[in-house]
């Protein structure tokens, strides 16, 4: 509804009819949406009637409806979802015209200008003033959501309308739907007074100023369709905690009787002082006997291709594998850590753009004994060969590697089978050695003496 100025009041006192709203606006006018329903504008009308404008599905759809149901433009109409509308385009400033544009118009056309990157990005964290408003639009996140928009043309009659003036899309409420949380969202509120004295006003380019109501109108609910409503969304929130603790048993299995449980977090951050683009870590986890896991196939992995950044290849690859070992065998454990306990085997290797293969290096990681959290910095060593090799390797790729990954460092099962010699069978060795070089010095000085 067009609002009365102080001037126009006094005016209509005086005047015979009493009338005093500007007829060349919109005067006064109601209309009742539904939810998705289109309702077209006048300067629509006018757009979609040449068939040129209609470029896409939706487009010749509407040209086709206000064809057929010969539709009339109104002042009050709406915005759906395939509709492109979007009320805050902040990203585009004035439109900007380059130089070599003002210069020839007809080569090039004019630019839309992006703000500056700092008021685009830079934004300050504080808010000094808080509406309701921001407080809404910091704290509903939508993640899939439908939106419809109640628009207004408040635009002059005697003046063609235009798609995009401030006048003719003049934006009144906004009804957000969230898929995910099943919330619809309105914005501003409905108008809950009966007698109309609260009302949202918008003041057009013309300094001519609309008041206007929002109203709940749909039909209420029976206590039958309440009722079945109710349980209807009981049935679907049992349904989805029925499929959530389906999902998470198979999550969150049960651990096997007799059998402890070794859970490993590793992260691979980085790998530094190498020399070559397309760095990748191979790791593997070597169980040694009586150890055994339910998911096999995480005891091996490898990283993402990671191009060098000051000799600096960043992964931050992670992963978690649960290991078993029977309690029963807990004492032989202790008793033999570093050889019954699992270690981690990684190997470094780089594959360039030019498909060369090249093995960087190998390293062996015991894995700590007591539970915490560790961080590792691991030297890494490889075969280097002869300077053919060196050669080979820069130029077409290709390096010595270890065909069992286990020897990287000491396996598991070696056995040191060097000779333990006890005290007493050392002492009699040396006396022995002692007497022979005895002898032999006492022959030597009884030759000397014959010959002199």
């Amino acid at each position: 509804m067009q609002e009365r100025s102080p001037l126009a009041e006094l005016l209509a006192e005086e005047s015979e009819s009493g009338e005093t709203r500007d007829s060349n606006f919109l005067e006064e006018e109601d209309c009742i949406f539904n939810w998705q329903d289109k309702v077209f504008s006048l300067f629509e009308i006018d757009f979609y009637a040449d068939e040129k404008n209609c470029l896409t599905e939706c487009q010749r759809e509407y040209q086709q409806r206000i064809r057929d149901e010969q539709l009339q433009g109104a002042r009050l109409y709406s915005y759906t979802e395939n509709d492109s509308y979007y009320p805050d385009d902040d990203l585009l400033t004035m439109p900007y015209r380059s130089y070599l544009s003002v210069k020839n118009q007809i080569a090039l056309p004019a630019l839309r200008n992006r703000k500056s990157f700092q008021e685009r990005y830079n934004k300050n964290v504080i808010d000094d003033k808080i509406t309701n408003t921001m407080i809404q639009s910091n704290h509903y996140l939508y993640t899939e959501h439908t939106t419809m928009y109640m628009m207004a043309d408040l635009s002059r009659r005697d003046e063609p309308a235009t798609i995009g003036s401030t006048d003719s899309e003049t934006l009144l409420c906004t009804l957000t739907y969230d898929k995910t949380r099943k919330l619809l969202t309105i914005n501003p509120d409905f108008t809950t007074d009966d007698e109309h004295e609260q009302h949202y006003n918008v003041t057009n380019d013309y300094g001519v100023r609309f008041n206007y109501w929002i109203e709940h109108v749909s039909e209420e609910r029976t206590p039958l369709e309440l009722q079945e409503h109710l349980e209807d969304a009981r049935r679907e929130v049992q349904q989805q905690f029925a499929y959530k603790e389906t999902e998470l048993y198979k999550e969150l299995q049960s651990p096997s009787a007799n059998l402890s449980t070794l859970v490993i977090s590793l992260d691979i951050v980085s790998a530094h002082d190498f020399s070559y683009d397309g760095l990748f870590v191979t790791y593997f986890i070597d169980l040694p006997q009586h150890w055994s896991t339910n998911q096999k196939e995480r005891l091996v992995g490898r990283t993402q291709k990671s191009r060098l950044e000051n000799k600096t290849a960043h992964f931050s690859y992670c992963t978690d594998i649960p290991l078993h070992y029977p309690s029963n065998e807990f004492q032989s454990l202790n008793n033999n850590a570093s050889s019954r306990w699992p270690r981690l085997l990684f190997s470094a290797a780089s594959l360039d753009s030019w498909t060369r293969y090249r093995i960087e290096g190998y390293a062996a990681l015991p894995i700590p004994t007591t539970p915490g959290r560790y961080k590792f910095t691991i030297p890494t060593w490889r075969a280097k060969g002869s300077i053919i090799d060196t050669l080979r390797r820069f130029f077409v790729g290709g390096s010595y590697e270890l065909e069992d990954v286990t020897y990287c460092g000491i396996p598991i099962n070696h056995e040191d089978d060097s000779d333990k010699v006890s005290t007493d069978t050392l002492m009699n060795n040396v006396e022995n050695v002692l007497e022979q070089f005895k002898a032999a010095k006492e022959r030597m000085i009884r030759i000397r003496t014959i010959n002199s």
